[in-house]
Order: C-alpha cells, then structure tokens, then sequence
C-alpha cells in the first residue's frame, strides 16, 4: 500500500519575504551563473552552443541569458495584446488550491489578475481555501512563435530542423520566395530539436505559455522525457499597469538542481520528504531545500531572463507580484534520448506517466533525416569539381558532428530492435497482426508511446457505436512488470512496421557507417544477427512469449478463484493446549505449486522466480527487498537468488553466520496508478502500490534524516562531480573555430560566482559577482556546520509557523513542516492494516510508522474501528498490539484503545443564544474571487445552469390560448379531493427578454425591486386628467369565474391580431383592447353552473379559494405593491394571511351589482376596503373591472 509515513506539507512562500538575504544566511544556496545577450552575440553563436553543451548538457548545472527584454517586440509581448487578440479564446486555468481545472477566457483572467493578487498578504498566505489560479500549459500564439524566431538564436530555438549557416556546406540554392533569383539554404548540420525531424502530425505541440499571479507555483518535477527546457519571461507587471493602478512587481523564483545530483534529489525527496518527485505533486518548503544535501541553485527570473533548464534535473518554480508572462519549450537531443531510454521512460513508466514526445519514433525518423542528409553530402562531393568545396564537404565541423551524432542514434536504434526480436514462434501461438505506425498507439496501463511491437487483447475489448473499439494493448514492458488486464495471458502480438523493412534499414544505415568511417575496425557497428549473438540475455520479447505460455488465461467474465489466506512469516508461534510449540505440519505442495523461501507459503509457480538450487522468491520481495525488477530475473538465464548469493535478507537466512544481508539501496513509496490505468487493468506479480519500509527497517536503516541510503547517493554524487566536463572525441567533434577547452570548463561557471574570467571567450556577467564564490560541498544535514545565530526561513521573515493554527501538523528539527496522508486518498479496498495479498505481498508489507504517524494511525481508527476475523484476525491482532504498544508510549493508549474497541464518548458543549447569534452573525469573506466564464459552466459567471423557480398560474382571462372544455372535477381537484399541485417555470440565465418574467430578475436575487408599472388598460384610462379608474374600487365589484366558457372548438387555431385589439371568443370578431373587460368578465352560464353542481363540496370549496385568491391579486397589482414580487408561493398561500372573514363571493356580488334600465349592471361605489377584515391587510389584484357597466349575461 502507498506510505503511510507522514509527508511534507505545502508551506508557501510570503510575499514579502527577502530573497537575497536568504541565500546570503544559507550556504547550501547560490545564485545560477548568468550572461548577457550582448555577449552571445559578440562571441558568435558557434561558441554559445559549446557554452550550451558543455555547461547545460554534459555539465547538468542551469544557465540564465539576460537581456532579452531589449529584443522582444514591445507591443506583441504585452498583456494588452492578449487581451485584444486571444481575449475571447477560453483557456483551461489550474486552481491549485482545489486541484481542479477551471475554464476561463483569456480576458477576464487577465482583467482579475490584480484581485487574485491582492488578497495575499503575510498574516493570510497560509490560507488554503483562497484561489491560487494558474493559467498553465496554453499554446502559444502563433504570432508569438514567429517573433521569437526573429530572436532566439537557433541552436535553442523550438523546432528547429538545422543549425547549419546559411550557405555553408551542404547547401543548395532555392526559389526566393520573398524576390527574384535564388537563395542560398542552410548547410548541412544537425538539427537543434530532433522532434522536427517526425512528421508534423506526429510532433507533440510543446510551445507552452504560462501566466500566473502572487502565490502559483509549480511543484518540483523534471522535464519530460529528460528533455532540455527554455523558458523565457515575456511580460511582468511593474509597479502601475496600463491604466494607472497599482500593481505589484511580477516576477518568478526558481529552485533548481544539477543534473549529477538527480539520484541524491529524488532519494531526499522520498526518504525525508515523503514525497516521489515523478509523481509533481510537491512545492518543497523552503526549509526544506536548506536542508538538502546537495546545491541549490536559486533564480528570480525577470522579463528579459531566459533559464536554461539541464535534463533530469529536478526545479521548481514559485509566482510573484500581479502578473508574470512566460513562454517555454523543450528540445530532445541526442543526448536527452540516451538518458529517455535508460532512465526517464523507466522511471515514467512505474508512475504512468503519458509519454508525449514519441522517443523511439523520434530515434527512427531522425536516423531516415540524417541518412539522406550524408546521402546528399556524398552526392555533392562526388560531383563537384571544385577541390577546396570537396574538401570542406568531407572536413566541415557540422558535417563531421552529424556523422557522430547519427552513429549514436544508431546505437539506440539497435537497442530499440534487439530488444523486440522474437524467438523462433511455436506452433500453439497466435499469429500476428499488422498495423500500420501512426504514433497515436499507447499502452493501456501506462500510457507509453509504442513505436512497433505490442500485445492486445482480443477478448477485453469494448465496442462504440460508430463501429471503433477500444482494445486493450500493453506495451511489452508492462507485460514483463505482471500488469495486464484481467484476463492474464492469451494476448495477440502486433506490429506497426514490417519487421524485414526495420532489419534491412539497420543494415543499410551500419553501411553508411562504415563508408563515412573509411573502413570496418573495432568501433564500427555489428550486423543485427551478431549482436544478437554477443548478448548474454534474453529479449523482452522474448521474454514476453516465454509469459504467454507460463500465465494462465483467467475468464474476466467469472468470479476470481478465493485463495486461502497465507500465513504470515510475522505471525506468533503455535502452542499446545500444554503451552509447548506445536510442530508444523509438513505441506503437502500441489500441482503447478512451489513454496515461497520468504513467506514459506504455496504460490504458483508463475509468480515466482525458481533458481537452480530449487529456491522461489515471488517477484514482489526480489523488488522490495533486493532491488530487482521483473524483467531484470526473467531476462537472465542463469539467475542465481538471494540465498545463493549470500545476501538474503529474510527472517530465516538472518540466522546463517557467512550471510549478508542485502540493504535496500532506494526508498520506494509505492505507485498508485489506479488513476491513471485502464479500469481494466491488474498486477498479477508485483503489487506496486507497496513500499518497502518493512525491509529497510530491517536493514536498521530506517531513520528519516540519517541514513544510508542517503549518504550513498551524497557519495555516488560527489564521484560523478569529481570527473571534468569534457567533449568526448568519440561524441564531439573538437574543432579550431571551437572555444579554448581549458578555459571553457564548467567549473567557473559552475561555482555561480558571476565573475568575469578574462581567459574566457564568454565571459560572466560582472554585475551578478553577488553570488556566493565557493561551491558547497554535499554533507548531510547534520554535518554541516551553519553559522552562530543563523535563523530558519520564517524567523528571516518575521514569519513562524503555528501548530494551533494548523492542527495536524508537526515540524521536526529542520524547521519543515509536516502533515500526516489522508486515509481517503489510498485505495479503498486496501485496508490500514491489511493482510498479504496471495501471491503478491510477503510478510513484509507493513508500513514503518513513526510516533506521529501512529498518532494518525489512532485517529483512522477512531474512524474505522477494527473488525477481527477468523481470515485476519492473527495477523490484525499483531497490528492492533503494535499500535497499542506505540500510543501508550505516546500518552495516547486510552483514545487508541477506545477506537479499536469501537467505543465512543460524545461531549456536548453548551452555548446560549447570544454566542451562537455572535458566532453566526461573523463575517465569513468569499474565498472565490473568480468563477468560469464559459456560457456552460456550472456555478461560472456565463452559467446557463443558473436558474430561477416561478409559480404560474392559470388565469383564463389573461391566458392566450383558448381553454379546452373540461370537468370540474378533473380540473379543479385529484382523485382524492387535493387540489392539484401548481405549476412551476424555470427561467434561466440565457432566457430571451421577451420571456413572461424579466431577465434581469433571474440574475439579481438581490436588487430591490421597483414598483410595477400599470397594465396597458389601465394606463390607457388614465391619459386624461381626471381619471375613469378610481384608485380604489368600489365594493360592488363582481369577480370573474376561474373558469371560462367558450364556444370554440379545441382543434381550430387563433388567427393573428392587429396591435391594439383582441379576438372575441364568442363571435369572432375583434374589438378594442379597452372593451376587452365587459366582454370577458360575465356571470356564469347557468347551464355551466348547474354541470358544476354535480361536482363534490370540496372542488367548489378549492373553486372559491382560487376565485378569492385571484381578486385579492388583481386588487394589489392596481396598487402597485411589490413585496412579494419575489415570493415563490402560490396565491392561496397568500390569501391565508387574511382571516376567513370576507363575504361570500354571491353575496358581493348581489350587493354590488345594481339593475339599470337597459338591463345593464352598474357597480356600486363601496369601496372593497371598506370591508370587514381588509383594513391594513395586502392584496394581490391580476385584473380589474369596467367602473361604469358591466354586461351581464341573461339568465
């Protein structure tokens, strides 16, 4: 299982801290050796790139090149200009706070810069809920790429195919395509990034842009694929922006190592830190960088400063100030491939990280360009009559380096074929398949690029809709490591090239070899058969056959098979009912069988490795505890184990005298790749999520600060710095218009001093002679001697660190600040303490737990409180006495025991009203200074999932349908007699204006609403100066009927109608929009009435409310009250406000109505308000009524 070991905690920088002064105080610390531009330029171009090679590459320590300020375009390389040109492109922003992605547009990123900045001050930085939003990982624009061309010197430029001079040798004439006449090309030389030599469709786009604000970061990492890394800060803010408001000064500060220091790096990182440095998940602390035991390099990065970053070399990187502006790239070289293949792409592969640049292809297609590139130059040669141009082609320093380089790219590519080559194919195996390379193929599990030969499964595979599938293919390196899908075995082999054209390739290329070399002799390279012979190993392939037929095919579609649980070499001894120890019982080994010499427990043979003196180790503790990998016991044929060698390690061998017992020589933390992996995936060998702590504190070597695994790496370190930086004839060629070697070393440059050499052709800038003068030795922490009063980072700063503030966290005696893994980021289905897994997992798998850590340990328990079984029970129950053991030597023996126990008490504290209204009332400040802009993002500022709920109503009168003609039962009530529930609309934030609810409404909850304007009819009335519609009205006023009666057919359509009038539902014919009121409002049709009588009590009941409900709204929209314009609830809620004493509605409008001589009604001039019950109350009014007649139908 992962580490349970407590790990370094996230510790930001403030900002305000001093950064001169800190790397003054720390002797560890000093600044990266920079140039000038100007430099450069007056040296020539040849001599930067040996400076280049030699200090960055072969060296492996960084280098700055300041000035470039001076030469970028001023108005291109500027905020505004991304604002006005790539504002409305939605980038994806990384909130590293939340670890989460967020969509943003490129303009309101930039225009909330100042607001993400602002909120940091040196009482807050330590915040975690606050917004730290970087806007990584973007494509550059166009536009930018081409001005950089004009800039950046050649040699380090992204893509660059040659970095010959224009017209030297090798060249040819072209087209001018920009005037008449011919132009000269570039000469013949070798290409500064070799990923332009795959096709453009197959190249990885890794032209970056980075745009952060105060408190982003990036967590300490190398580069991809061991690649050479350039970054170059474009634009900073300064103390104003464009439009006058202050800013704060942006900047960027870099923590940087040297590439010999790698292995030292990445086993601090493991073993003090807690943290794998391939996994980038990790800001060291500062105080933790001071105590390293090893060099660091520190930069403050400002526009102009362009960091030239070592392979392999790990760096982190931390934002100041309101904005900073960077682009990047990286390059692949020969030399950036050598280390990808013996070290990256394994060490990637164990984390699953994706592999972007296509290595092997890139070895391929770079050895097809360099072939016709020597193709040409013998051509040329060959038909020139010119002796000197003869001459220049077969001595020219590029042409000569290309050779060199192109043998060495062979020299992988060898690798690359002989490790594919396949044994003689049985009768029983399945044929291959072909298909055809386009680079977009990767391994299921850990996401490599496979450049030929893999497996997939025919049986795992899940079909798409539109006829694709997605197979499940595993690269043969992962097959070899026990990861495949469920189903184990029965794989298919594939291939993407032909294997007689790679073959007839590698012989052709080993001639043109031999012929620039002038004859056969010991260095010249073998023919592929031979060098198959010469090997003393097998192949991965063939080591991957010889597993398809060991493993056995396991039907995913069926239950797997329960194992018995295993005994654990751990597990106390068995008594007697006596009290004597009970003799074990002799096993009894099964078919396809083999007893485990470390857990002494039957496993299947194909999960273990068997020597010749009949000895089987499973794979999982030849990895844990002896450092060896799968591949690395498969591939010898005469492996001898651990016990032959004399150096085993288990309980067992302990014991024999002449035996010594191996040391782990690295940390290993476990690799989680769940995440990442397939779903369908397994480890059928190695189970890679375990660490191996068990085994190192066997080894006694288990103390975090000093230990020897560290001391070895800090001793392997200083040899490969004691070795001079040199060009390697075999590999270089030393040319006289090359800078002076003595005088080039990298020691000068180096030592970070920033000094100005006058025996060197590139000089270091004087300005910078700052930096501390004498390289540090690596000592561990405890040796070295740090001045008197020398005080830690955050007593620098005026700034210390608050354990009550942040619970959970402890510092040791470094100042570094810990915290303790969170038990719900493992897996969940391995338990805290969990029982070997069969076949997998010794007795050794159990995590070395520090006292903090068993402090953790007690409070998951409190969480999840241990179950004994008869499966685990003894196995627990050693666990559960460990545990026990440490909390009561830690005062912690009452809580862990209650937890174990699953027993509880519960405190409860009791507070008045007044402190919890105080603790309510607390201003809480809004965390979330900016949300996603995009139209579709949830909870974002352009949100179209924002919505708001309406209560609508039926009001026939106001309604633009016609009503269809339906009971009064099915209309007014349920079956059960319930009123029916009412209708709701949700009105969202992309909802047209014209919509029956405003949408300004939707987006303000908390505008204080106006009053509402008069409808149309009623201002019409009011146009003169005294006006038809008193502002009362009178008490005869007779309420319509919720239900209107028409004569229409349900089937026949509205006909459009002019502005200004409304169709008659009786007759069809339009009238005024003013006379609409006594055409609508009528006494009920008795025939209506009587139909409705036949209906139940409580429908005419629900009849009335609604009737009550509708007047008293009619009545409060003529007042124009709006306060509860907002109110979500129905009518009928409202009206329960009013006491139940209002007249019923035949009695008001008897009372109200008055007979006139032409059969008219007239209404009476009692005002409404005047009626018991309404003095003082609300009242909600949809309509009104004629105050002069009104029109009653004939009974």
């Amino acid at each position: 299982m992962p580490s349970q070991r407590p790990a370094a905690a996230f510790d930001p920088i403030p900002p305000d801290f001093d950064l001169d002064d800190l790397v003054q105080q720390t002797p560890s610390f000093e600044y990266v050796a920079r140039i000038s531009y100007d430099m450069v330029e007056d040296q020539g171009l040849e001599n930067f790139e040996k400076l280049v090679l030699l200090h960055v590459i072969i060296g492996g320590k960084p280098l700055v090149i300041e000035g470039f300020n001076k030469r970028l375009d001023k108005w291109t390389f500027t905020s505004g200009w991304l604002r006005d040109n790539c504002g409305r492109d939605f980038q994806q922003a990384r909130d590293l706070s939340k670890q989460t992605n967020l969509t943003l547009s490129m303009s309101y990123y930039l225009d909330n810069m100042a607001k993400l900045t602002n909120q940091w001050d040196r009482h807050n930085y330590r915040d975690r809920n606050r917004q730290r939003i970087y806007m990584k990982d973007i494509d550059c624009p166009d536009v930018w790429h081409e001005k950089l061309k004009e800039t950046v010197p050649p040699c380090i430029l992204y893509l660059n195919d040659s970095i010959g001079d224009i017209g030297g040798p090798g060249s040819v004439e072209d087209p001018n395509l920009g005037g008449p006449g011919m132009r000269k090309t570039r000469g013949v030389a070798r290409a500064g990034d070799l990923m332009s030599s795959l096709p453009p469709a197959m190249r990885a786009q890794n032209l970056m842009c980075y745009i952060g604000h105060e408190g982003t970061y990036t967590p300490a990492h190398r580069e991809m694929c061991a690649s050479l890394g350039q970054n170059l800060m474009v634009e900073a803010s300064g103390m104003l922006d464009p439009d006058g408001k202050p800013t704060r000064p942006g900047s960027s500060i870099w923590f940087m190592t040297e590439t010999k220091d790698r292995h030292l790096v990445s086993e601090y990182w493991l073993s003090k830190l807690g943290h794998d440095i391939e996994i980038e998940s990790h800001f060291a602390q500062i105080n933790a960088w001071k105590s390293a035991p090893f060099n660091t390099y520190i930069v403050e990065q400002k526009v102009g400063d362009f960091i030239l970053i070592p392979p392999l070399a790990p760096h982190q990187v931390w934002n100041r100030g309101t904005r900073t502006m960077k682009v990047a790239w990286n390059r692949t070289t020969v030399e950036t491939l050598e280390m990808a293949l013996s070290e990256a792409l394994p060490r990637a592969r164990m984390v699953g990280r994706d592999e972007q640049y296509k290595n092997k292809a890139i070895i391929y297609f770079s050895l097809e360009k360099y072939s016709n590139l020597l193709k040409h130059v013998d051509h040329q040669r060959q038909i020139s009559s010119d002796q000197q141009l003869a001459l220049d082609l077969k001595y020219s320093p590029k042409i000569r380096q290309l050779q060199k380089d192109f043998r060495r790219l062979f020299a992988l590519y060898t690798q690359v074929i002989l490790s594919e080559m396949l044994a003689p194919v049985g009768p029983n195996e399945k044929k291959g398949q072909f298909l055809p390379y386009d680079s977009n193929v990767t391994c299921s599990f850990c996401r490599c690029n496979i450049f030929n030969r893999f497996l997939t499964c025919t049986t795992c595979v899940i079909p798409y809709g539109d006829g694709e599938e997605d197979t499940y293919d595993i690269c043969l390196e992962c097959y070899t490591m026990g990861r495949s899908c469920k189903c184990i075995s029965g794989y298919k082999w594939v291939e993407q090239f032909h294997w007689q054209d790679l073959v007839q390739k590698h012989e052709r290329w080993r001639q043109q070899i031999i012929a620039f070399d002038g004859a056969i002799s010991e260095k010249s390279p073998q023919p592929l058969h031979t060098e198959r012979k010469t090997m003393k190993k097998k192949t991965l392939a063939q080591v991957c056959q010889e597993q398809l037929r060991a493993r056995p095919w396991i039907d995913p579609t069926k239950p797997a098979p329960q194992e018995r649980p295993r005994r654990d070499e751990g597990d106390e001894t068995q008594v007697n009912d006596d009290g004597t120890i009970a003799k074990r019982k002799r096993q009894v080994v099964k078919k396809g069988r083999h007893i485990n010499h470390v857990t002494n427990y039957q496993e299947p043979k194909w999960k273990l490795a068997i020597c010749g003196c009949g000895r089987a180790y499973s794979y999982g503790s030849l990895f844990r505890a002896f450092d060896l990998m799968p591949l690395t016991v498969m591939e010898n044929p005469d492996w001898q184990c651990p016990h032959c060698l004399r150096i085993c390690s288990c309980g067992k061998c302990r014991k024999i005298a002449d035996m010594k017992p191996f040391e782990p020589t690295e940390t290993v933390l476990g690799y989680d790749t769940k995440r990442v992996a397939d779903p369908r995936s397994t480890e059928s060998l190695v189970d890679f999520r375990q660490s191996n702590f068990e085994w190192v504190k066997k080894a006694g070597d288990d103390h975090p600060d000093d230990n020897r695994r560290l001391s070895r790496r800090v001793t392997e370190a200083e040899a490969a710095k004691s070795h001079a930086d040199a060009l390697d004839d075999d590999h270089y060629v030393n040319g006289e218009e090359g800078i002076d070697l003595e005088h080039s070393k990298t020691s000068s440059l180096g030592a970070g001093n920033g000094s100005s050499n006058d025996s060197e052709n590139i000089p270091i800038d004087p300005l910078l002679s700052t930096c501390s003068t004498n390289a540090k030795s690596n000592v561990l922490p405890d040796q070295r001697n740090k001045p008197n009063g020398q005080a830690s980072f955050t007593e620098v700063n005026g700034v210390t660190f608050d354990r009550a503030s942040h619970p959970g966290f402890t510092t040791d005696a470094d100042g570094i600040v810990y915290q303790y893994p969170d038990p719900t980021d493992n897996d969940p289905t391995i338990p805290l303490f969990a029982p070997p897994e069969a076949g997998i997992a010794p007795s050794f798998t159990e995590p070395i737990l520090s006292a903090n850590a068993q402090q953790k340990q007690s409070e998951k328990l409190l969480n999840d409180p241990i179950e004994l079984t008869h499966v685990n029970g003894q196995y627990q129950k050693t666990q559960i006495n460990r545990a026990l053991a440490e909390a009561r030597r830690n005062d912690r023996y009452i809580i862990a025991e209650a937890a174990i126990s699953g027993k509880s008490l519960r405190v409860k504290i009791p507070l008045g009203s007044a402190q919890l209204a105080r603790i309510r009332d607390q201003p809480r400040p809004d965390m979330v200074i900016i949300k996603s802009d995009f139209p579709s993002a949830p909870g974002g500022v352009g949100s179209t999932k924002a919505k708001k709920r309406f209560r609508v109503e039926q009001d026939d009168d106001f309604s633009t349908r016609k009503s269809r003609r339906r009971s009064t039962t099915n209309q007014l009530s349920s079956a059960d007699g319930s009123r029916n529930p009412s209708k709701y609309l949700e009105i969202s934030s992309d909802s047209e204006p014209g919509d029956d609810v405003a949408a300004p409404d939707v987006f303000s909850n908390n505008k204080v609403q106006k009053p509402r304007q008069l409808p149309a009819y009623l201002a019409r009335k009011n146009r003169d100066s005294t006006p038809q519609t008193p502002k009362e009205l009178s008490a005869g006023v007779s309420p319509r009927n919720s239900r209107k009666k028409t004569n229409v057919s349900n089937s026949k359509q509205r006909e459009p109608t002019d502005a200004g009038t409304r169709q008659n539902t009786n007759t069809g014919d339009k009238m005024p929009i003013g006379d609409v009121l006594s055409s609508q409002h009528r006494e009920p049709d008795p025939d209506n009435l009587k139909a409705s009588s036949t209906g139940s009590k409580s429908c005419l009941e629900a009849a009335a409310r609604q009737a009550e409900a509708n007047r008293k709204a009619k009545l409060r929209a003529l007042q124009g009250d709006d306060a509860y314009s907002d109110d979500d609830s129905s009518a009928s809620e409202h009206a329960t406000r009013v006491p139940q004493v209002l007249e019923p509605l035949e009695d008001l409008r008897k009372r109200s109505l008055k007979k006139t001589k032409d059969g008219s009604s007239e209404i009476l001039g009692a005002s409404i308000f005047s009626r018991p019950g309404t003095n003082g109350k609300k009242i909600k009014i949809v309509s009104a009524y004629n105050s002069k007649k009104v029109n009653l139908p004939s009974k």
